[in-house]
């Protein structure tokens, strides 16, 4: 299996993380200590490093950039293994540019790796926000589809072209839609398939994780509510031809992929309707879980999965089923903790290695 996994990590002005070198274990990894002092920032360290870009919403540099630093610019160094073979990895970055080295060689791509961040909080907004949950699917199939990436930024603009000719109208507003809405339909097509093809593949992972971890018995399933599903380009592009007076009076275009839902099923109900905030988290937890299933699944390759603090989530049995569940695991994980009595039952976990933060700084490590 062609798994990349962190073998050490260096930051320079990265949040409130020290010059501090972590030497991570190809199996588990347990950051421990207590809440504020970098626990999180570590993970977002390796986030950035493989994803270009941080599991924080609305990140930009000034956020992440030691405001206590000399040097206005962040600097990660990283060494990668993979089939035996290591691999040295560096970002540099600034306000203006950002270059990144792969064997000290100038390197344009990203990382032939991935992460993937786990924060049991965004359960809530997974289950009461329609954006979040458009949000979510197209940052999850982005990760391994760099073409659904490329076709959804593109959709993007042409809807927030075609909303600008709808707010300004004018006499030649039906032709300049007509062809927006021919691009339109093409985008909406291919990005529906991908999306449909993508919640089937998921689907066939979701229960057998929940119930690995939890011990669960529920069917769990997550389906798209789109109006366009099955629908040719053509008979997207007559819609959309159809809207016309409706959206020019409006000045926005009403109905499209990009006010797509998607509603995740307990046993045929909805989960934010008919269950409860922990059956709710933990049917998250598995989502996400099996989503890292179908990466490994599609590409032969687990990403590196990050955990943050999903203790207070979790009661002791719970808590121990997902332990077991990670040893039996071929990826590497990054787990916080702040709870010192999970953090204990963490320390016991056989060749796992152990991390202690304060401050930002790494004060103990075996």
């Amino acid at each position: 299996m062609n798994c990349w996994k962190v073998k050490k990590l260096q930051t320079q002005n990265f949040r409130n993380l020290k010059d501090c070198v972590f030497d991570f274990s190809p199996g588990i990894n347990c950051i421990l200590g207590r809440n504020g002092n970098g626990k999180t920032n570590l993970l977002e360290a390796v986030f950035y490093l493989t994803n270009k870009k941080s599991f924080r919403k609305n990140t930009d540099y000034s956020q992440m950039v030691n405001i206590e630093g000399e040097n206005p610019e962040i600097i990660i160094k990283s060494v990668f293994e993979n089939d035996e073979q290591l691999h040295s990895y560096s970002l540099r970055t600034s306000p203006t540019h950002e270059e990144r080295f792969l064997n000290n060689k100038l390197e344009k791509s990203k990382l032939p790796s991935s992460s993937v961040f786990v924060n049991p909080f965004d359960s809530y907004h997974f289950h009461t926000s329609s954006t979040f949950r458009r949000h979510w699917v197209d940052t999850y199939i982005s990760l391994g589809d760099s073409e659904y990436r490329k076709i959804l930024n593109r959709f993007q603009k042409s809807i927030k072209f075609r909303n600008s000719v709808l707010s300004f109208g004018g006499k030649n507003i039906t032709d300049q839609l007509k062809a927006i809405d021919e691009q339109i339909s093409e985008y909406s097509y291919t990005l529906t398939k991908k999306r449909l093809e993508f919640l089937t593949s998921l689907n066939q992972f979701i229960g057998p994780t929940f119930k690995s971890i939890f011990s669960g018995e529920h069917q769990l399933e997550i389906i798209s509510d789109s109006m366009f599903l099955h629908w040719d380009k053509k008979r997207i592009f007559d819609f959309y031809r159809h809207q016309e007076d409706l959206d020019t009076k409006s000045g926005i275009t009403q109905v499209g992929i990009h006010r797509d839902d998607y509603i995740f099923n307990v046993d045929g109900l909805n989960a934010f309707e008919f269950c409860s905030l922990g059956q709710q988290k933990m049917a998250f937890l598995s989502l996400i879980f099996a989503y890292i299933e179908l990466f490994r699944y599609k590409f032969n390759s687990y990403p590196i999965v990050l955990i943050d603090d999903v203790s207070g989530e979790l009661d002791s049995q719970r808590w121990k089923n997902l332990i077991q569940y990670l040893q039996n695991k071929d990826f590497q994980v990054l787990i916080t903790t702040a709870n010192e009595i999970f953090g204990k039952e963490l320390e016991k976990i056989p060749a796992s290695r152990k991390f202690y933060i304060e401050h930002g700084t790494l004060i103990n490590h075996g």
